[in-house]
């Protein structure tokens, strides 16, 4: 019974937000995402950036997008910390590749915090920039750079990103190549990344597990299945304003935290708070079976 009970609360929770998305319909959100991942505390020694590899340094990370703009919003995230992160600076610019730290020449853009280049992030919190005049491009790829001086010990992530993370020591957010660069298949305390939303704009939410978070894809290749829909989306004129947002866990359960919080806890953050979600995809309980 007690299963029964939590799986009606959860199939109600999804019906309370296709209503919400019907009512966007006829009062637009001036934002919506184009790109999102599910934060969780990354394992030690596994998943984590050394801590002493992030004191005094550079993280660099590339975002494939779903839907384009004429400006960005990046979305920091220090959701598992445990202590205030200080971000001295972080900018944006387009990658040379989506498999290279390098970015393209002339591109870097700064990012601002309430108009300051710095914000301090508190343990728990999340907090977005301000709007940078960044135009970007549907299925395109962004690189975000942070730097920061105190070492990152409890670090907010996504092991499951299936791309490449470049770090290295001294501030070089403004750097075409990071100097002495190492490099990891992890993101880390970005969350998002907003587009101003078009008519009738909305996006895709796709809630699961190792299925949905990309398993079995390619490195750096973008081709999960949340990135097929996102191409189909894309290819036709009805549908180009839809923005496919990715929020899968590998080892995700409903009920039971694995590697990361169970949908249970993280629907409200993961989906509820999605500016622009419309629709929900759900696919979810093979991990629990499996149990």
């Amino acid at each position: 019974m007690r299963l029964i009970s939590r799986w009606f609360l959860f199939l109600l929770m999804c019906g309370l937000l296709l209503d919400a998305g019907e009512a966007q319909k006829a009062s637009p959100q001036a934002w919506m995402e184009s790109w999102a991942a599910a934060q969780q505390s990354p394992e030690m020694m596994r998943n984590f950036i050394p801590p002493e590899e992030t004191r005094d340094a550079t993280v660099r990370q590339i975002f494939h997008l779903s839907v384009g703009g004429s400006e960005v919003r990046v979305r920091l995230s220090n959701a598992c910390g445990s202590r205030p992160i200080t971000f001295e600076a972080v900018h944006i610019a387009r990658p040379v590749s989506a498999a290279s730290g390098a970015i393209a020449p002339g591109s870097d853009t700064p990012l601002t915090f309430s108009g300051s280049a710095s914000i301090t992030v508190p343990a728990g919190a999340e907090y977005w920039s301000d709007p940078a005049a960044f135009p970007v491009k549907a299925l395109s790829d962004v690189a975000v750079s942070f730097y920061v001086r105190i070492a990152i010990d409890d670090q907010t992530g996504h092991p499951g990103s299936r791309e490449t993370t470049w770090y290295a020591h001294g501030n070089q957010v403004t750097a075409a190549n990071l100097v002495g660069a190492q490099h990891v298949d992890h993101w880390y305390q970005v969350s998002g990344i907003e587009v101003p939303a078009p008519k009738h704009g909305g996006d895709v939410i796709a809630l699961g597990d190792s299925i949905t978070d990309g398993h079995a894809t390619t490195t750096n290749g973008n081709d999960r299945w949340t990135d097929d829909l996102a191409e189909r989306l894309q290819a036709s004129r009805k549908t180009r304003n839809i923005g496919v947002l990715n929020e899968g866990i590998g080892g995700n359960q409903l009920l039971l935290y694995g590697l990361g919080p169970n949908v249970m806890a993280r629907f409200d953050r993961d989906v509820l708070a999605q500016v622009g979600g419309r629709w929900v995809i759900v696919l979810e309980g093979v991990n629990d079976l499996g149990c």
